[in-house]
C-alpha cells in the first residue's frame, strides 16, 4: 500500500512539471487510465472515472500533447456523463491527435490537472481512413412526445451530443422521406439537450421525427418508428394559451422588413404596387397603341400548338442512391407522371421551401410549371418555367410557346 506521504509529493511534482496555475489545483480530482487506440475510422478513448466528485467529463483533442499552456488551442469535442467511461472520436483527417479528459463539476468549474498516463495521452494516435458522414452521425433512439399544459415535450437519446439534429412535425405518421416534404420547417436542436419543448396549434394530432442534420443534408434519411419517429400522436387540448410559440428560433430567421415606397419622390403621385413575379394590371390601350401592338403581334410566328405531355428530364428518369435528387425523383415518378398534378404541385412547393442546389431547384420549378399547366393555371405555370429557363432553355421554350398559344386566345 502506497503511503499518503508519497502521494502528495508526486502530485506536487506533477503540478510543477505540467504547468498547473496554482497549488490549490494540485488536489483536484481527475480521471485515470486514459487510453487512446485507433479502431477502423475512429479513435476509441477509455478511462476510469473519478469517484471523488460528481460532474461531467470533458473530452479535448489537439495536434500536440495537451497541457495547461496548450489547452486553449485544444478543441472540446464532447461532454460525456460519468459512468460511461468511453468515447469514440471520428477525426476528419489522418494526422496524429492527442487527448485529455477533464472533470467539470455541477457548478461549472473545470479541474485543470494534467497527468500523463492518467487523464492525458502522451502518444499521438491517427486513423487509417477518414470516417464517413454516416459514421460520425448521431444515432437517435427512444424518441417520445407528451403534452405538458400548452406544449409538447419531445425527449430522445443521442449517441453523439456534438451533432446538430433536425426535428420535424407532421399531422400524419412520418414513415418515408416523402412525408418530410409536407412537414413543418425543421427546428435545429443541439444534441446536448436530449429534449425540446414545442408549441403547436391545439386540437390537432401531431407526430414527430428527429434526424441527424448532417445526414439529412446529404439525403441519407432513415426513419425508424419508435426510435427516431414517434408512434402515437399527441394533441394539446383546445383553449391552451400561448400556442404556436417555439422554444427556440427556426432554421430560417425572419426576413428584414421591406422598404415600402408608395409615392413618387419627384412628383408625390401614388405609385402602383409591383412584384417581380406578377402580371401588370389590365389597361385599355389607346387606338394608335392598339394598332401598333396588333401589327407587332402579326409579325410573331409561334410554333403550331401541339398536345403537351408530361416531360421528365434526364436526372429524374431513373432513381439515384439518395439525397435531394432522389426526393425530386420520387415526386415526379409517383405523382407527376401518374397525372396527380395537384398532389405533385403541393409536394414540389414544399420541396422548394428548403434550400437545394441550383440545378435541382431549376428542375423542381420545371416540374411545378407542368403541374400548373395541366391544371389550366397558365399564368402560374409561366412564372415557374421562367425560373428554370436559364439552365433548361430548350425544354422550357416548348412549354412557353404552348402557354403563349393558350393565353392569346383565352382571357385569364
Amino acid at each position: 500500500m502506497i503511503k499518503k506521504s508519497l502521494i502528495i509529493p508526486f502530485l506536487i511534482f506533477s503540478a510543477l512539471l505540467f504547468g498547473q496555475e496554482n497549488s490549490q489545483e494540485v488536489f483536484a480530482p481527475f480521471v485515470s487510465r486514459l487510453k487512446a487506440q485507433a479502431v477502423n475510422s475512429g479513435i476509441e478513448l477509455t478511462w476510469k472515472d473519478s469517484g471523488d466528485i460528481e460532474g461531467v467529463n470533458l473530452i479535448y483533442r489537439a495536434d500536440k500533447q495537451i497541457t495547461i499552456s496548450t489547452l486553449s488551442k485544444a478543441k472540446l469535442i464532447a461532454h460525456v456523463k460519468q459512468g460511461i467511461e468511453t468515447y469514440t472520436d471520428y477525426p476528419v483527417s489522418m494526422e496524429k491527435y492527442y487527448y485529455a479528459v477533464l472533470i467539470q463539476d455541477k457548478k461549472g468549474r473545470i479541474y485543470k490537472l494534467f497527468i500523463p498516463f492518467r487523464n492525458i495521452t502522451t502518444r499521438g494516435v491517427s486513423v487509417k481512413t477518414v470516417a464517413t458522414e454516416e459514421q460520425r452521425a448521431a444515432k437517435i433512439t427512444g424518441i417520445r412526445a407528451k403534452t405538458e399544459k400548452d406544449s409538447v415535450l419531445v425527449t430522445f437519446k443521442t449517441s453523439n451530443p456534438k451533432r446538430d439534429l433536425l426535428l420535424f412535425r407532421n399531422t400524419s405518421p412520418l414513415t418515408s422521406p416523402e412525408d418530410l416534404l409536407s412537414s413543418t420547417s425543421p427546428v435545429t436542436i443541439t444534441g446536448e439537450k436530449e429534449s425540446y419543448k414545442d408549441y403547436p396549434i391545439p386540437g390537432i394530432n401531431y407526430y414527430y421525427a428527429l434526424l441527424d442534420a448532417g445526414l439529412f443534408k446529404i439525403g441519407k434519411i432513415d426513419l425508424k418508428t419508435g426510435k427516431n419517429t414517434t408512434v402515437d400522436p399527441v394533441m394539446i387540448p383546445l383553449g391552451a394559451a400561448g400556442a404556436g410559440l417555439p422554444e427556440q428560433p427556426m432554421i430560417r430567421p425572419l426576413p428584414l422588413p421591406y422598404l415600402l415606397i408608395s409615392s413618387s419622390i419627384d412628383t408625390g403621385s401614388e405609385l402602383s404596387p409591383s412584384s417581380p413575379f406578377s402580371f401588370p394590371e389590365f389597361k385599355v390601350l389607346k387606338p394608335d397603341t392598339e394598332k401598333a401592338v396588333t401589327a407587332l403581334e402579326n409579325t410573331i410566328k409561334l410554333k403550331p400548338p401541339r398536345p403537351m405531355q408530361v416531360q421528365v428530364l434526364g436526372p429524374e428518369k431513373k432513381p439515384t442512391a439518395g439525397g435531394e435528387e432522389y426526393t425530386l425523383y420520387t415526386v415526379v415518378a409517383k405523382h407527376l407522371t401518374k397525372h396527380n398534378f395537384s398532389k405533385a404541385g403541393n409536394l414540389l412547393n414544399n420541396f422548394l421551401s428548403i434550400y437545394h442546389s441550383e440545378k435541382v431547384e431549376a428542375r423542381a420549378h420545371f416540374y411545378l410549371g407542368q403541374s400548373y399547366y395541366f391544371q389550366a393555371r397558365y399564368k402560374k405555370a409561366f412564372l415557374e418555367f421562367l425560373m428554370a429557363e436559364d439552365l433548361y432553355y430548350q425544354d422550357v421554350r416548348n412549354w412557353l410557346n404552348a402557354i403563349f398559344n393558350v393565353l392569346t386566345n383565352t382571357v385569364q
